[in-house]
């Protein structure tokens, strides 16, 4: 018994990864087990990095924000992992038919919300505000579309929609890096990898945590996954009503190296993050010098349909780059592709549906959702007042450790 973790962490994700950390900081002495069910290259989950053509490319989760970071920022420096920094700049494609005006539009939204009680999905609301066409005009030139089911609230006072219009820095993070240093200070030997998590059970002592090769028990457990495989192993006595508010939604980056040909219509047309009309909406520069391109960050719809062209071969390079011609207004056939790769997450990030009268406000939701039994937690970006933002990730996991359900003596 005495080699039994007090607590199992199913999932090896920056959440999961953070939260075994903040554990072993708190109380080196505390058992920790975490349970990955991908393999050691998979580590980190949704953050991670990639070596495309030579060049570090980023897998799932993107940049950091200088200002609004706070936690991982604190991460960073307590890991000793070096970050750069960038200005953020948005460029808009010709081919948009109307005139970007993200600012006074969101403004526009902003004030007619107000305090509104009505709980309705981020597009009914701006739907009635806006009309069709100047909503799909938001929409397209965004360049997100993962807010739109979202509750209106959460989209206008959480979702962080200044992003995508105002001036800020942002902090290119090494992390694989990062990964490995959380590795590190938790202890290799801590994490089994190839161990999905297939059934937890309530049982005297707390839970038993089943896997389709080994029974593990354990006083506590925290699950850090994405909102499928939490409703698929909650323990089947507990309520899932609270759950099934929660929803995933797909994420796809996709890169491109060009030819030496097309580098200069490249830099005309794509001169900073660009977005675009259609499936593609972003294309990012990576490595001017070797024609290097994010030629995709999709969302939803976009991104399943896209993913399908995503592998490398000769007709799905040519069918992106005709995309991409069509996309920024380039003269035809004036891009090749040498090359692409993707990177699709079926759940990428996470949203809410609009609050049910059960709740006062979103964070007695949280609250709750977090913790719905003894010594059963919940942490990751889908819990968290920063849906999609490893922020929010690291902030769910600051929650639990600071609530007084959570001891760390035996």
């Amino acid at each position: 018994m005495n080699n039994e973790p007090n607590t199992i962490i199913v999932g090896g994700g920056i959440s999961g990864l953070y939260a075994a950390y903040k554990l072993k900081e708190k109380n080196p002495s505390e058992k920790v087990l975490v349970l990955e069910k991908q393999s050691r290259k998979y580590a980190g989950g949704r953050t991670g990095n990639d070596l495309f053509r030579g060049t570090n490319i980023v897998t799932g989760a993107g940049v950091g924000r200088k200002k609004k970071d706070i936690l991982l920022r604190r991460l960073l420096k307590e890991l000793d992992i070096d970050v750069g920094e960038f200005k953020a700049s948005h460029h808009y494609a010709d081919t948009i038919q109307k005139k970007c005006s993200v600012k006074d539009t969101f403004l526009e939204l902003k004030k007619a919300y107000g305090s509104e009680t009505n709980h309705r999905t981020f597009k009914e609301f701006a739907l009635s505000v806006l009309g069709e066409q100047k909503y799909k005009n938001f929409i397209t030139c965004s360049g997100y579309s993962d807010y739109e089911n979202e509750d209106a609230y959460s989209t206008i006072y959480q979702y962080g929609l200044d992003d995508n219009y105002a001036e800020w820095t942002g902090l290119y993070i090494p992390w694989d890096k990062l990964i490995r240093s959380l590795m590190h200070k938790i202890g290799f030997s801590n994490i089994l990898f190839g161990h999905g998590v297939e059934k937890i059970k309530i049982v005297k002592d707390g839970f038993e945590v089943i896997t389709k090769t080994e029974v593990f028990n354990a006083s506590k457990v925290i699950l850090a996954s994405t909102i499928d495989t939490v409703l698929k192993i909650l323990p089947r006595q507990l309520e899932k009503g609270l759950y099934k508010q929660i929803h995933g939604q797909p994420f796809l980056r996709t890169y491109g190296q060009f030819s030496k040909g097309s580098q200069e219509v490249l830099k005309k047309f794509v001169p900073a993050l660009t977005i675009v009309p259609g499936p593609i909406q972003k294309i990012i520069p990576m490595d001017v010098e070797n024609g290097i391109y994010m030629i995709c960050y999709s969302d939803n719809k976009s991104a399943t349909l896209l993913n399908n062209f995503s592998s490398d071969k000769k007709e799905n390079r040519d069918f992106f780059a005709r995309l991409l011609e069509k996309s920024l207004g380039a003269p035809e056939n004036s891009l090749r592709l040498l090359s692409v790769k993707g990177y699709y997450w079926p759940i990428g990030t996470h949203y809410y549906e609009p609050l049910g009268p059960d709740f006062k406000n979103r964070k007695d939701f949280i609250k709750k959702a977090q913790n719905p039994y003894k010594n059963l937690f919940i942490v990751g970006e889908m819990i968290s007042n920063n849906q999609g933002w490893v922020e929010g990730a690291l902030d769910s996991v600051e929650r639990i450790m600071e609530s007084k359900e959570y001891q760390f003596h035996h």
